[in-house]
């Protein structure tokens, strides 16, 4: 099978980070790519893109912008200045090395953001601490303001049992900061008490009870994008059930971290894989290695990853009772490979998460279902909410 060339990457500049936060997937390598290597990787997406196209690189870490002088800021004035080529550019941050001179240079320089913090002082700190120990709010506070108006990013959130009683209250505290992107998910890396889902779900309720509550009372709520897209679950499960089909989008062509799209990562070395998440754990032992910038992608290597999920049946926690179960993707492949070794596996963290959710999501329908308001932009959004 013939696959698209890679002109999309995640650029993982270094696997150093000066956070420690408490679900951290990374190896800490001191690896650390050098210039040379990131324009040979420029070179390289220019090379494989064809007519049109526009290549893409995401600035990844570890934290990346602790590259900003030997990579970021250098590389970029190669691309816009010497080059003038047109290139997608981002950085996906923790935001601790951000400064008013860097986010001006990014500014001038169409460098996109994705920030990676979870919420007020109180979660911030205890979640994602120093290196040393301290917490990291005070490092953010002051650019916060900015860094929502001119940015616009999208705030990722993760959740862990610790502090999950914090949720709502770090959603609004986000939206109170100017951002109005959001993006949450749990820890799958850690086991969730009985006592920390019935918190986590208290949580997903108040968010529930403020979309309902900003609907009748003719405001805007406060939207983030996985609740958004259980509402989109709706409307696809009840259409998988109206025309009888199951799992119609759960295979390899259409997933990412398998190597079948445009999208890879690049490890400091110039090594390529199918996802940013498996770059500093098996090196090229992984199956998630699929060539190099220097030598080529493997065509046969990227077939083997997609042939891999789609030799056998996808499964996670309770598949016959769970209302997704017609229209579940596999989740992320990488994450399932980390938690339980099987790429087709899903972590029960996951599933669980989902599955609150879709329920959320099917409570609040039900209480908006003669909101004219609501219907209307369902429509426009999600199709018709189907019975």
């Amino acid at each position: 099978m013939n696959y698209p060339p890679i002109t999309s990457v995640m650029l993982v500049v270094t696997h150093a980070c000066n956070l420690r936060c408490r679900y951290c997937f990374v190896q800490k390598e001191p690896e650390t790519m050098t210039l040379q290597t990131a324009k040979d990787v420029v070179d390289f997406l220019i090379g494989n893109c064809q007519n049109d196209e526009t290549p893409s690189i995401n600035f990844f870490g570890g934290e990346p912008m602790m590259c900003w002088d030997n990579i970021i800021e250098p590389l970029t004035r190669y691309i816009r200045e010497e080059l003038k080529a047109p290139f997608h550019l981002s950085v996906t941050t923790n935001g601790t090395l951000l400064t008013p001179e860097r986010l001006a240079f990014m500014k001038e320089n169409q460098i996109g953001m994705l920030l990676s913090i979870d919420g007020d002082a109180k979660t911030q700190d205890y979640n994602r601490p120093y290196a040393d120990g301290r917490g990291s709010f005070e490092a953010l506070r002051p650019m916060l303001e900015e860094i929502a108006r001119d940015f616009r990013p999208t705030f990722r959130m993760t959740t862990i049992p610790a502090t999950c009683g914090n949720l709502f209250a770090d959603i609004q505290f986000a939206r109170s900061a100017g951002f109005s992107n959001f993006f949450v998910v749990p820890n799958i890396f850690e086991e969730w008490s009985a006592e920390s889902w019935e918190t986590l779900g208290g949580e997903v309720r108040k968010y529930g009870d403020h979309f309902i509550e900003s609907y009748e009372n003719g405001e805007t709520p406060i939207r983030f994008s996985t609740f958004e897209e259980a509402l989109r679950n709706i409307t696809k499960i009840n259409n998988a059930v109206s025309c009888g089909s199951c799992r119609v989008g759960c295979h390899a062509g259409r997933k990412c971290g398998l190597g079948t799209a445009r999208f890879a990562s690049v490890h400091p070395s110039g090594d390529v894989y199918a996802c940013q998440e498996m770059t500093s754990n098996e090196g090229q032992s992984s199956i998630f290695w699929i060539g190099n910038i220097y030598n080529g992608v493997s065509e046969e290597r990227r077939a083997a990853l997609a042939s891999l999920f789609d030799s056998k049946k996808v499964t996670g926690a309770d598949c016959g009772k769970c209302k997704l179960r017609r229209i579940c993707d596999g989740g992320c492949v990488a994450n399932n490979y980390l938690v339980n070794g099987d790429v087709n596996r899903l972590p029960t963290v996951y599933c669980r998460w989902m599955q609150m959710l879709l329920n959320e999501a099917i409570r609040v329908m039900w209480a908006l279902s003669k909101n004219e308001r609501f219907i209307a932009e369902w429509r426009k959004s999600y199709g018709s909410p189907g019975t």
